[in-house]
């Protein structure tokens, strides 16, 4: 090999979520100047051959590694958590035969996670709680589990000086059952029959349909331009987030990137996210993300003291420091000594 650099095959599969190529993208980014040359394939049958180590970046609904991956080069599998098999199937699936089919399709996941598990060199967990639900379902001993949170682009999600603040709450999702919508509506259809507020819901143009014609709540539908997002950020006065499970929770970094103070859960990831600069509340009880939507709407000194502390809290997520810890995972899995690492940060 090269001794100056180490040689990564990274998978791209054509399918994989939105937020799964934020985070690729972002972080690949910065791999180069750690001395880390990214060799991209889409499948089985493209694999490089002359690389030093694979590289899965599309672990998420605990899925387990691919298993044409497994035997060559050491492998570094990126997990996101396990949202089918932590959640019932009521609250994960969309379909009654989905929640029907829940606990054949989680077993299924585990018993491939129990066979292929050994093959794996490191995982790269993108959250705490994401780490320990790697061990608890899989085995996998904690020294092979690696953290590294993901980030925000500062540059794009920055509050705007004089911008003003809209008279709306704001949800940003794909709307799956996780996401929680169904309760966010009740808690917004009470805080409606007292207060002139409206409820602003970005989803996927398939689901936007579901919800048009609901008083108070206006729908955008399909993708928006990241600063088109970041002005619904900024111009709401609450983001309102409060998922039944995150293995990470990049939308509530991206709020408070944004200057908008933040509603989410006290459940997965969206604490560990959150620390004290956002409402943190219980996502399975109605009143609670209702008493929290309507502290908001009456306390404009909460609102800015939160907004302050959401600025304060996004400095401690940078790509930069994500992808100085996938340089360290990499080198390190790769079992090589001789690689000359340039540094990111």
């Amino acid at each position: 090999m090269n001794d100056s650099k180490l040689r990564v095959g990274v998978y791209q599969a054509p399918d994989i979520p939105q937020s799964f190529k934020v985070y690729a993208s972002n972080v690949e980014r910065h791999l180069p100047k750690a001395g880390i040359e990214l060799v991209p394939f889409h499948g089985k049958n493209d694999v490089p051959g002359n690389v030093d180590l694979l590289w899965d970046i599309r672990s998420g609904g605990g899925n387990p590694p691919l298993e044409f991956m497994i035997g060559g080069p050491p492998l570094v599998v990126t997990v996101y958590g396990f949202a089918p098999i932590t959640l019932s199937g009521w609250e994960y699936f969309r379909t009654v035969k989905g929640a029907l089919m829940s606990k054949r399709y989680a077993g299924e996941k585990l018993d491939a996670w129990k066979k292929l598990r050994d093959g794996v060199t490191s995982i790269i967990a993108i959250s705490e709680f994401t780490a320990k639900e790697i061990t608890g379902y899989t085995g996998i001993p904690p020294e092979k589990i690696h953290v590294c949170h993901l980030a925000v682009d500062s540059a794009a999600f920055a509050p705007k000086p004089g911008a003003a603040r809209g008279n709306y709450f704001l949800h940003v999702s794909n709307d799956e059952p996780r996401k929680n919508l169904p309760r966010i509506l009740k808690a917004f259809r009470h805080l409606r029959k007292t207060h002139d507020v409206e409820l602003l819901l970005k989803l996927p143009a398939d689901r936007a349909r579901r919800y048009q014609g609901i008083d108070g709540v206006r729908v955008i539908a399909g993708l928006l331009g990241t600063e088109e997002l970041a002005e619904l950020y900024r111009g709401a006065m609450g983001f309102v987030f409060p998922s039944l499970y995150e293995g990470f929770g990049l939308p509530i970094l991206e709020a408070m990137a944004c200057g908008c103070p933040v509603i989410t859960s006290n459940d997965s990831a969206c604490p560990e996210v959150a620390g004290d600069a956002a409402i943190t509340i219980d996502p399975r009880d109605e009143h609670a993300i209702f008493k929290a939507m309507e502290t908001l709407f009456r306390e404009n000194e909460t609102r800015d003291k939160l907004a302050a502390a959401g600025l304060q809290r996004v400095r401690s997520f940078s790509w930069r420091a994500s992808a100085a810890c996938h340089a360290k995972v990499l080198i390190a899995a790769s079992g090589e000594t001789n690689i000359t690492q340039g540094t990111v940060d």
